[in-house]
């Protein structure tokens, strides 16, 4: 049960939420983000149905000296639910390096939704930070949007979308082998069957510009996460999610000892079913295909939308030429006496 802090002996209020208390437990809480909010604030009585004005100067004073605060809320649901659902439960046994806790999140997760963020002095001070997201391939344009995940019970935006891949079976030209530019290309295909038609794999990855307008423009401004759909109701009310994780990388420090001269990526064949490479390759800023990306940069900076990438599209690229390195065919010289 909240109480009341008290303002002459808490100058702030920290405590760990249940799912804290379990990394902590394991020896994987490393906090590394903050975040403030002003939920609990009310900046003009109004708001609350108070007949009477108020001066603009007595707001101050009535936030910080007259308004009684409660402690920190930290659990959004029985603690009996918690405690049947095996939440509670120590996973001191498991010495994998993901625990199933891990991967699906509490239903309390996500209840904080609106941060104070950082607003661009330098710009327009009376437009709110956004976002902006725009879809840079045809085959994938936005379904639909919400504001909030209704299935779920979560107040994260969604963006729906939808992605098909297609097997398609066609002649194989006379001539034509499975070398190509393009690693995946090769890969995306089969050799010649006997009746010489070959098994094409049509891809139609995801393509997206983010941005998060009308704010700081820093080198990380966002994080990225991917879940898997695991179970979902008869009625399409709830679904359970597991939350999949990042393994390119092997870290190249720790406990601040290096262990490699150079970053080293995990082989594949290292990769389990709970790693994001073992199902997709997510590709971000430059890593992206630069073709693509520009055709689709200057289609929507010509209707004023502008796209700014992270790269240069006005260079050109040289096609490949391939040259012999032994040089042109001459006669022979013939040497005189």
């Amino acid at each position: 049960m909240a109480k009341f802090i008290n303002k002459k002996e808490q100058v702030f209020d920290l405590k760990l939420t249940s799912y804290g208390h379990y990394l902590m437990s394991i020896g994987k809480f490393k906090p590394a983000f903050y975040s403030f909010y002003d939920d609990n604030i009310l900046y003009d009585k109004k708001y609350a149905y108070a007949t009477a004005t108020e001066n603009q100067n007595d707001i101050n004073d009535r936030i910080k000296n007259s308004t009684e605060y409660i402690e920190s809320m930290v659990l959004f649901r029985d603690v009996e639910d918690t405690l049947n659902n095996g939440e509670g439960a120590s996973d001191w046994y498991n010495q994998t390096a993901i625990t199933p806790r891990q991967q699906v999140p509490t239903k309390d997760v996500f209840k904080m939704d609106a941060p104070l963020g950082d607003a661009l002095i330098e710009g327009n001070t009376n437009k709110a930070p956004a976002w902006k997201v725009v879809s840079l391939q045809n085959k994938n344009k936005i379904d639909s949007v919400e504001q909030t995940d209704a299935t779920n019970n979560s107040i994260i935006p969604q963006l729906n979308i939808t992605s098909l891949y297609f097997k398609k079976a066609m002649e194989n030209e006379i001539g034509q082998t499975n070398i190509s530019n393009e690693i995946r290309d090769s890969l995306n295909r089969t050799s010649t069957f006997i009746d010489g038609k070959i098994i094409v794999l049509e891809s139609n990855d995801p393509l997206y510009y983010i941005e998060e307008v009308n704010t700081q423009l820093l080198t990380t401004n966002f994080d990225i996460e991917i879940f898997e759909v695991l179970t979902s109701s008869n009625d399409g009310t709830y679904e359970q999610l597991k939350r999949k994780y990042f393994r390119t990388k092997i870290p190249q420090i720790a406990n601040g000892f290096m262990l490699s001269e150079s970053p080293q990526s995990v082989p594949s064949e290292d990769l389990t079913s709970d790693d994001i490479e073992f199902y997709f390759d997510v590709l971000i800023d430059t890593e992206v295909d630069q073709d693509i990306a520009c055709r689709a940069s200057s289609f929507f900076n010509k209707k004023s939308y502008y796209v700014d990438l992270d790269f240069d599209c006005t260079e050109i690229e040289e096609e490949n030429v391939y040259y012999d390195i032994y040089g042109s065919v001459t006669e022979p010289e013939v040497c005189l006496d």
